[in-house]
């Protein structure tokens, strides 16, 4: 089957079937224009990252769930997802201030930081300590994901390559694992 000449409907029918293919094909044919229309807002690769993936969850999540009705406009629907999760991410900031890990590293890193005291310095190292502990009481299919994620680099393609699993999955092990800490640390970890 020539999965680039077919439309995106028929894809959308195909990988709620199980064909993974189906949806990697969807995936290539809008992933660079979604992250596009989510970079331009947000102006840090990292953030739109982020972003992205909760984008193709959604997706996942709605096909999987039978919640998604295709209405033969899949590209206004997926960029639709794109703006509101990116205005979504922006009030999230506004409501909470995070810990973010920049401040993590450097307490643990040994370099200073004119911008923290000695204080924000040590809640910075004890988080840090609390956050490993976290992470080793994952699943071992989550720690996994989110080692290749965070400490690798790796791409979800490529993480879903390495262990083996549809990109779905890896996808869906990284956002649980997220979601894990976020309940085991009681804190708020940027997505």
């Amino acid at each position: 089957m020539l999965y680039s000449k077919i439309e995106d409907a028929l894809l959308i029918s195909s990988y709620a079937s199980g064909d993974e293919r189906a949806f990697e094909t969807l995936l290539n044919r809008h992933g660079d224009a979604v992250f596009h229309t989510i970079f331009i807002k947000v102006k840090d690769r990292d953030r739109t990252d982020d972003i992205y993936q909760d984008v193709w969850i959604k997706f996942i999540n709605s096909v999987k769930s039978g919640d998604y009705a295709e209405s033969g406009k899949f590209a206004a629907w997926i960029h639709r997802v794109a703006r509101n999760a990116t205005m979504d991410h922006f009030r999230k900031q506004q409501r909470s201030p995070v810990t973010h890990c920049e401040h993590m590293e450097t307490a643990t890193s040994g370099r200073a930081d004119e911008s923290l005291n000695a204080e924000e310095l040590a809640v910075a190292a004890q988080l840090l300590l609390e956050a490993q502990e976290a992470v080793k009481r994952l699943p071992v299919n989550q720690e996994l994901v989110l080692e290749l994620r965070i400490k690798a680099g790796m791409s979800f393609k490529e993480i879903a390559e390495e262990t083996g699993v549809g990109i779905n999955t890896a996808l869906g092990r990284y956002r649980y694992a997220l979601s894990n800490l976020r309940r085991m640390l009681r804190v708020e970890i940027p997505n």
